[in-house]
């Protein structure tokens, strides 16, 4: 079902385990509770607008930046290009040919950095992500001294929402305190390649309950937590941590 996700349904959750706990029970959708158990957040960088859902706060910056395409008529060789800074236009360009003949540049500099305060009182909604046109002149000037078959008007300007963390590691796991809720989202530009893996270890978790494929761990959705907050082994004085002796 396609449409959009607005809120997630939670009841207590059952089990001598879960004392305290929530459970997912539905997600709200257009208005509509869409019955569910498990709900997995993938929302790349609209996933910041889950952070009152969960109760966690879910730091997850959007970067905006433009890409540009142009077609050939003729076949590409097929190596990739990656260009230092050009001072003249802002660009560090990186150069894709792709099978179909297109060929696929980013590295346009200018990203503007839009952070998750904007992105969940919705400025930016999907859709409505668009090409800086500064940008795109810059990056044809730019690509257009190198190349005298390719260059001129680019036959598609887009633009795409970066999910970016402040650490800089996906947010992939169990949202520990609501049984059910998981998360997979600020794989900023790799996306694409982490995707098998990320969907691997995600589906095991969910399933499995655990991952096996790897150690999801150091990706905690959990871990922007304040460490009093984040549960475990370990003493504490009133809400601090201080190990196991004090």
């Amino acid at each position: 079902r396609i449409g959009s996700v607005e809120g997630l349904e939670t009841a207590p959750a059952d089990g001598e385990d879960a004392e305290g706990l929530e459970k997912v029970c539905g997600v709200m959708v257009d208005g509509e509770v869409v019955a569910a158990d498990k709900f997995v957040c993938t929302m790349g960088p609209w996933a910041s607008c889950a952070q009152d859902w969960f109760g966690i706060p879910v730091p997850i910056t959007g970067v905006k930046s433009t890409s540009i395409v142009f077609a050939s008529d003729e076949p590409v060789e097929p190596f990739a290009l990656f260009c230092g800074e050009d001072d003249r236009f802002g660009t560090h360009l990186e150069v894709y040919p792709r099978r179909s003949g297109e060929v696929y540049l980013c590295g346009i500099g200018g990203s503007e950095y839009v952070d998750p305060e904007r992105l969940r009182a919705g400025e930016f909604p999907p859709g409505e992500v668009h090409p800086d046109p500064k940008r795109v002149e810059a990056a044809t000037a730019s690509f257009s001294t190198m190349s005298k078959r390719l260059g001129g008007t680019p036959d598609t300007v887009q633009a795409c929402m970066r999910p970016c963390p402040p650490d800089a590691m996906p947010m992939m796991g169990k949202i520990t305190n609501i049984v059910g809720a998981y998360m997979s989202a600020g794989h900023n530009c790799w996306g694409i390649l982490w995707a098998p893996v990320s969907g691997k270890s995600m589906s095991e978790l969910v399933l499995d309950g655990e991952a096996a494929c790897v150690d999801l761990a150091p990706f905690s959705p959990m871990r922007f937590l304040p460490k009093a907050e984040r549960g475990g082994r370990g003493r504490k004085r009133g809400a601090v941590a201080v190990g196991e002796q004090w």
